[in-house]
């Protein structure tokens, strides 16, 4: 018996889920200190530059020049980053809603088309390509976080507020250009444009830059093709912006489970209790609630009946429970006309796909209690249950997505049976991992 579940990630606002998921329907989070937080986005930004920064798309940038009484309307267009070296990020997280991000000691080139055209007679026109070289440069935002409850609901994008940038040397080389204007005032023109392109500039590429970050958020998501008839699907929404407290920042998903021919069906729909996001101090925490589970159980059980077997029939859907030291689950079974209650105890075991970038949260069961029945062979019973279970715990383990910066199975489990939620902690890797 094989199952799948698909995880829900760029599509989910072409599927139709049945409403909209507020703050507290959240059973899944992320967070990162203020430390994990710059390394991760950091690691994301040099991952990406080959695939998305270099195809930024830059918009003109139209600058009125006058010099020695000639007015001209001077066009920079084509822009394309040719060469970027970002070594290091900052951030600062100090509970604000708005996120300020610092990328300094930037080496950036630019090329670029450039066209101009004299705005009193004899209206000459001049046109070449051009340079833009940035050394030792900061370039900085601000920028907030908004859930689309629209267009694609549960999507979440990141909108600049501001922008900024310095540097010590900016260098503007023009080629080209065969006109008398040009050709005698191309000085005035360099420095005219190195004195107001700065403004423009910060932010032309700040806008680029918040897209790349919107990328990393994103947790190095790939596209999955695949319809609302695929067996399961995992609800990958957000469900609020970004979370930013004092030293740390979150992300809330659904974390729900659903069987993609009926979406209406919905296990958890009262909503949860909130996770505490910054429960340790460690670089990195995923955070799952247990309903997470019982949703999961909920829906193999009603669709696949994954819980039954020859030698035993399941009469409703597995619970899970955390305790302080692992997982309790508790199922009701029936053999022979008798129904027994059977209690496993789990400890995690984590597994990450990496053809296909998710992962699963299992548990290994290596401890039961079962009630006994006259008649009932329940010692073989017991056996049965564990040998099933176990087999079939990686297929219908809780999906999380995952980036290739992290390796999450490094990562240790604490158990908070009061929070009824389960947290993988851990810190980064000093070196970024292959993107």
């Amino acid at each position: 018996m094989i199952f799948q579940i698909i995880l829900n990630f760029d599509q989910i606002c072409e599927l139709g889920f049945p409403r909209l998921l507020s703050h507290q329907d959240s059973v899944q989070s992320s967070t990162a200190n203020l430390k994990g937080a710059e390394k991760y986005l950091l690691c994301g930004i040099q991952g990406s530059l080959d695939k998305y920064v270099y195809n930024i798309n830059i918009p003109d940038i139209n600058i009125p020049i006058n010099v020695a009484s000639i007015q001209m309307d001077f066009k920079l267009s084509d822009i394309k980053i040719a060469n970027l070296q970002v070594p290091d990020l900052k951030m600062n997280l100090d509970g604000n809603e708005q996120i300020a991000l610092y990328l300094p000691s930037c080496e950036l080139l630019l090329t670029f088309q450039w066209k101009f055209q004299q705005q009193a007679y004899p209206y000459t026109t001049d046109n070449g390509s051009g340079q833009i070289i940035i050394k030792n440069g900061t370039m900085g935002a601000t920028a907030r976080s908004e859930i689309d409850k629209k267009d694609c609901p549960g999507h979440m994008i990141l909108k600049l507020v501001k922008s900024q940038l310095h540097y010590d040397q900016l260098r503007i080389k023009l080629d080209g250009g065969a006109s008398w204007i040009f050709q005698s005032l191309i000085d005035v023109i360099l420095d005219s444009l190195q004195n107001q392109i700065s403004g423009f500039l910060a932010d032309t590429l700040m806008v680029g830059f918040v897209q790349i970050i919107n990328n990393a958020f994103e947790d190095g998501r790939r596209q999955y093709n695949y319809t609302s008839n695929d067996v399961f699907l995992k609800d990958e929404r957000y469900v609020d912006g970004v979370q930013i407290g004092n030293g740390f920042v979150s992300l809330m998903f659904s974390g729900y489970t659903y069987f993609g021919k009926n979406l209406t069906d919905e296990f958890l729909t009262k909503g949860t209790s909130q996770i505490t996001f910054n429960k340790f101090n460690t670089e990195m925490q995923m955070a799952v609630k247990d309903e997470a589970f019982n949703n999961v159980f909920y829906i193999f059980h009603k669709y696949k009946d994954a819980f039954s077997t020859t030698q035993f029939k399941s009469i409703k859907h597995p619970t899970l429970r955390f305790t302080n030291t692992g997982a309790l689950v508790t199922m009701l079974v029936e053999v022979n006309g008798s129904q027994i209650q059977v209690e496993l105890i789990g400890q995690i075991i984590l597994f990450n796909d990496l053809k296909e970038e998710t992962g699963k949260i299992c548990f290994k069961y290596i401890k039961y209690d079962i009630q006994q029945v006259e008649g009932i062979d329940t010692e073989l019973l017991q056996q049965q249950i564990e040998e099933y279970m176990n087999s079939i715990s990686e297929m219908i383990g809780f999906q999380y997505n995952y980036t290739l910066m992290v390796d999450i199975r490094d990562f240790q489990a604490i158990y908070d049976a009061n929070e009824r939620v389960m947290r993988l902690v851990g810190d980064l890797p000093e070196e970024c991992m292959p993107y």
